[in-house]
């Protein structure tokens, strides 16, 4: 990957990122609340499951790291499936 690639790979990631703040910023506190508890919930339900945890990581890591050098979309599929599983739920807290 050149640098020109990881430049705009690193702009649309900030202005993601940046978009996804504002939207959680601009919620009422209590939406934002049930967010951060989510997180939390699945977050101690991922590691008290550490071993099932490390394997789903490890299948989508290797998913990942099967990938060629310069398939960047791809590996983001990649990333963006493996936390969907992890922590996806039917609910969309931010869309």
């Amino acid at each position: 990957m050149n640098n020109d690639t990881k430049q705009i790979a690193g702009v649309i990631f900030g202005m993601t990122a940046g978009l996804a703040l504002y939207k959680f910023f601009s919620m009422p506190k209590e939406k934002r609340q049930e967010i951060c508890t989510h997180i939390k919930d699945t977050t101690n339900e991922l590691l008290n499951n550490a071993e099932d945890t490390v394997e789903k990581v490890e299948h989508y890591m290797d998913e990942f790291n099967s990938k060629g050098e310069g398939d960047v979309i791809d590996k983001l599929y990649v990333l963006k499936k493996m936390f969907r599983n992890l922590y996806g739920t039917k609910k969309n807290y931010l869309l």
